[in-house]
């Protein structure tokens, strides 16, 4: 097994904006590759011939006719029906390489295999550009129909050889995929007009105001970690009911400062039976600024951070309400704050 450290940017949904898979310019980010050993294969932070720092990819043809990477932090992508791919790469003169992939596993298990178009492999630096799309039928694992099953992440790439004999070798630098803009959804609540009630202010050392935040009107929450572990808010009058789904996209707008100290963000559910629901937010890896944070929620409901009240039977019982929203923090860790835009709902 061959573990190495390669410079990698993380960047989490934002509509119409790239996200960046790795930049080995950037920072470290760990890789496996798998059977390095027996396969007499390796992948390790490096420069290509012409001095930019890349991912060099090493094998021998003789021994494995494919090589094939892991991230050890797979990197969230945001949801997209298409967009588009850019991989920088350099490529030798008469390299061994047959197919050349990027694998996106989703939140069923199932791994997707987006091959790079070969006719763009021409000696020397480039960027290969190709569109991705939600379905394709080269897949495995679990729940294989071929289609994104969303939150996906990007887990790795492969190299399939074109010869059995010889050595081969591949730079991989900097990887960006882009999504159509698509429709943002229903506007649920925008925080800087929506007024919200905070359990427990004054005992915990908290509070709620809306101010100019980022370049625009935002709903600024701040918290002193010494006297409560979280902070929690429920609107004051009830959003708009949401009818039965059996899938749905929530859209919250976060602006995430510098040395951000929440550990969780956690949108809330209730339904018709007064039964609350705790998602939390996918914002692992968020850089400082604002973001339009994704979580697809099932008609099952399935709350990966608690349910409670109402006739608990840990179902959704429709219509339900975006009740408010929470933020988990260590303990100890000081003052903090983080400021929310607008929630909407895709379905």
């Amino acid at each position: 097994m061959n573990r190495s450290l390669f410079a990698a940017a993380f960047l989490l949904p934002v509509f119409g904006f790239a996200a960046t898979v790795f930049d080995p310019g950037a920072g470290p980010v760990a890789l496996r590759v798998n059977q390095s050993d027996n396969r007499q294969q390796s992948v390790t932070a490096s420069e290509s011939p012409d001095g930019r720092p890349m991912l060099h990819a090493k094998w021998n043809c003789a021994a494995a006719n494919y090589l094939e990477f892991s991230l050890s932090q797979p990197v969230a992508l945001p949801e997209f029906r298409d967009g588009e791919l850019a991989v920088d790469v350099f490529v030798p003169d008469n390299a061994a390489i047959g197919k050349f992939n990027l694998r996106v596993t989703d939140s069923q298990g199932e791994t997707l295999q987006y091959q790079l178009p070969n006719d763009q492999l021409k000696p020397g630096r480039q960027t290969i550009r190709c569109r991705l799309t939600d379905t394709n039928r080269n897949s495995w694992g679990a729940q294989k129909n071929g289609k994104i099953d969303f939150p996906a992440r990007v887990t790795g790439m492969s190299i399939d050889f074109n010869r059995k004999e010889g050595d081969g070798e591949l730079w991989i630098g900097k990887v960006d995929f882009t999504p159509t803009a698509f429709d943002a959804g229903e506007l649920l609540a925008d925080t800087a007009t929506a007024p919200v009630i905070v359990g427990q202010a004054a005992a915990r050392g908290q509070s709620a105001t809306v101010e100019e935040a980022g370049g625009r009107q935002a709903l600024r929450l701040n918290w002193d970690a010494a006297k409560a572990r979280w902070l929690e808010f429920s609107f004051r009058n009830p959003l708009p009911p949401i009818d039965e789904f059996d899938s749905a996209r929530f859209d919250v707008e976060l602006l995430i400062p510098e040395n951000f100290e929440g550990r969780r963000v956690n949108l809330r559910l209730a339904d018709k039976s007064g039964e609350t629901f705790q998602f939390a937010l996918p914002t692992e890896g968020l850089t400082p600024g604002w973001h339009t944070v994704q979580l697809r929620i099932s008609k099952s409901g399935a709350p990966n951070r608690g349910v409670w009240g109402g006739d608990q039977n840990r179902q959704l019982d429709f219509p339900v309400r975006v009740s408010g929203i929470s933020v988990d923090y260590p303990a100890g860790s000081g003052a903090g704050t983080v400021a929310l835009g607008t929630i909407r709902i895709a379905r």
